[in-house]
C-alpha cells in the first residue's frame, strides 16, 4: 500500500508569456504584460523567485511617473502551512494603500488560522476541540472504557471510579468572542457549540463526505498524524497502528444541527481540504470590499485571481515533465491544484504522500499524479461554490482512476450547482495528460 510512485522531481516554472523570446528590457518598456503567468504547483521558493523578476521586470521599465501608471505591488507570508503570495495593479497612486490592504489580508489569514482553522493550535477552535477529544479519550482508555463505534460502555468494575471523570465538565475556550461548551456522557458522542465559520465548513465537509462516497472525510485527522510525511523522522506505521486510528476515523458518526456538533469517541476534525479554499473567498470579499480590483492570491497551489477585462495565464505545471500540463485563461477565479508528488517520503523504494485514502487508512493507491480544477466566476460573481475547488481538487485524487475522474466530472456538471467548474486537469502517473472543458459532457 501507500502509492505506487517514487519520488517525482520537483518541476519549477520558467517565465512565459506571449512576450517569450524577447529579453528582459524587452518586456520592461511594457506597462502591462497581457498574460501574467503563474504556477500553483510550484514550489514557495520558486514562486518567490519568480515573482520578485516580473515585478522587477515592471518596476524598472521606466514608463513615466505619472500618478496613473499601473504598477505591480506584492506582499508576501507563512501561513496554513505554506507560503502565501498576495499581488495587486494598481495606479502609482493608489500603491501605498493597495500596499497596506495586502498586509493587513496577510493579517487577516493570520487571524483566521490562529482562531479557526489551525487544528494543531489549542487556542483556535479547531484545536481546542480536538485536544478535548484526545483528552477524554485517553482518560476514558486509562479508566478502562470498552470502545465500540457506536457507544461508549464502561467496565463495570471501573464505573465508581471514574464518575469524577472529565463527563461532568465544561471546557470553555479561551476566547472572548466565542466558547466550546462540552457536554459529554452520551451513547452517541461529545456534543460542542461551534462558532459559525466552523459550522459553514463542517456543513461543507460533510457535504462532501456523502458526495465522495466516504473518499472525502473531515475526520482524517488520526490517521493524517500517523501519516506525518512531512517529518524527517517519518517512519511507516505498522497494519496495527493504522487499524488502531482507522477506527476513529468516520464523518457518519459526524452529527450537526444548527452550531451543535457531535463527535463520537476520539474523533477529530481537519480542515485540510477546505481552509485554503475558504480563505481565498474570504480575501476576495475583502479586497472586493476595499476597492481592489486586480488581484492574485496564491495560497499554495490555491490560486485565485480578480483580473478584470485583460485577465491572466495560469500555467499549471507538469509534475513529470518540464512542459506545462495546460494553460488556463481566466479573468475572475479559481485555478487550484491537489497532488501526490510533492509532500511525501520515500521508504524502501515507495513513495507514501499526504492524501490519505479513509477506506483503506494508508496513502491513496491512484495513478493520478494531480489534480486541478478551474472554477471561472466571470458570470457568476455571487458564487456560493467556487471556492470549493479545494475540496473537489483532492477528491478527483481520490477517485484513484481516470475513469473515476471522468464519473466524478460528470456528475459534477450535471448538477447546476456547479455551472462556474469548466476545466479539469489531470496528470496521470504514465504522464498522460488529460483536461475536460464545459463541452466534455
Amino acid at each position: 500500500m501507500g502509492g505506487r510512485l517514487k519520488p517525482i522531481r520537483k518541476v519549477g516554472m520558467e517565465s512565459r508569456s506571449r512576450g517569450e523570446g524577447k529579453t528582459e528590457s524587452d518586456l520592461g518598456k511594457e506597462q502591462r504584460p497581457i498574460e501574467r503567468i503563474l504556477c500553483p504547483l510550484i514550489s514557495a521558493a520558486l514562486l518567490l523567485l519568480l515573482l520578485i523578476a516580473v515585478l522587477q521586470a515592471c518596476q524598472s521599465s521606466g514608463t513615466g511617473t505619472s500618478a496613473d501608471t499601473e504598477i505591480t505591488v506584492y506582499k508576501t507570508g507563512y501561513c496554513f502551512d505554506t507560503v502565501i503570495t498576495l499581488t495587486a495593479y494598481t495606479s502609482r497612486m493608489e500603491s501605498e494603500t493597495a500596499s497596506q490592504i495586502l498586509e493587513d489580508a496577510l493579517l487577516l489569514c493570520q487571524e483566521y488560522e490562529a482562531k479557526y482553522l489551525d487544528r494543531f493550535g489549542e487556542e483556535s477552535e479547531i484545536g481546542a476541540i480536538n485536544a478535548t477529544q484526545r483528552q477524554i479519550f485517553s482518560e476514558n482508555i486509562e479508566a478502562g472504557y470498552e470502545i465500540s463505534d457506536d457507544e461508549i460502555v464502561e467496565s463495570p468494575e471501573d464505573q465508581t471510579e471514574s464518575n469524577n471523570d472529565t463527563d461532568d465538565e465544561a471546557v470553555q475556550k479561551n476566547d472572548k468572542e466565542h466558547s466550546i461548551e462540552l457536554k459529554t456522557g452520551t451513547e452517541t458522542g461529545y456534543t460542542y457549540e461551534v462558532s459559525d465559520i466552523c459550522r459553514d465548513l463542517i456543513e461543507v465537509g460533510l457535504y462532501y463526505y456523502e458526495l465522495s462516497n466516504g473518499s472525502f472525510d473531515l475526520t482524517v485527522t488520526p490517521l493524517s498524524d500517523l501519516w506525518n510525511v512531512t517529518d524527517e523522522d517519518f517512519t511507516v506505521p505498522t497494519s496495527e497502528q493504522v487499524a488502531e486510528a482507522k477506527s476513529l476515523v468516520g464523518s457518519d458518526r459526524v452529527t450537526l444541527s444548527g452550531n451543535t456538533l457531535t463527535l463520537g469517541e476520539g474523533q477529530q476534525l481537519n480542515f485540510g481540504g477546505i481552509a485554503k479554499g475558504y480563505m481565498c473567498e474570504v480575501l476576495r470579499q475583502y479586497f472586493t470590499e476595499n476597492g481592489l480590483s486586480h488581484v492574485i492570491v496564491n495560497l499554495g497551489g490555491n490560486v485565485f485571481v480578480m483580473g478584470g477585462e485583460e485577465g491572466y495565464t495560469v500555467a499549471v505545471a507538469n509534475p513529470l515533465s518540464e512542459d506545462y500540463a495546460a494553460a488556463v485563461f481566466i479573468s475572475d477565479g479559481y485555478v487550484v491544484t491537489s497532488g501526490i508528488y510533492e509532500r511525501g517520503q520515500e521508504v524502501d523504494g515507495v513513495w507514501y504522500h499526504h492524501i490519505i485514502d479513509p477506506a483503506t487508512g494508508y496513502p491513496v493507491d491512484t495513478e493520478i499524479v494531480s489534480a486541478t480544477v478551474v472554477m471561472d466566476i466571470s458570470d457568476h460573481p455571487d458564487s456560493a461554490v467556487a471556492w470549493h475547488s479545494d475540496v473537489l481538487s483532492t477528491m478527483f485524487v481520490l477517485t484513484k482512476t481516470q475513469e473515476g475522474a471522468y464519473a466524478l466530472w460528470q456528475q459534477l456538471k450535471a448538477d447546476e450547482k456547479y455551472e462556474e467548474l469548466s476545466q479539469v486537469i489531470l496528470v496521470l502517473e504514465d504522464g498522460t495528460v488529460t483536461v475536460w472543458n464545459e463541452s466534455d459532457q
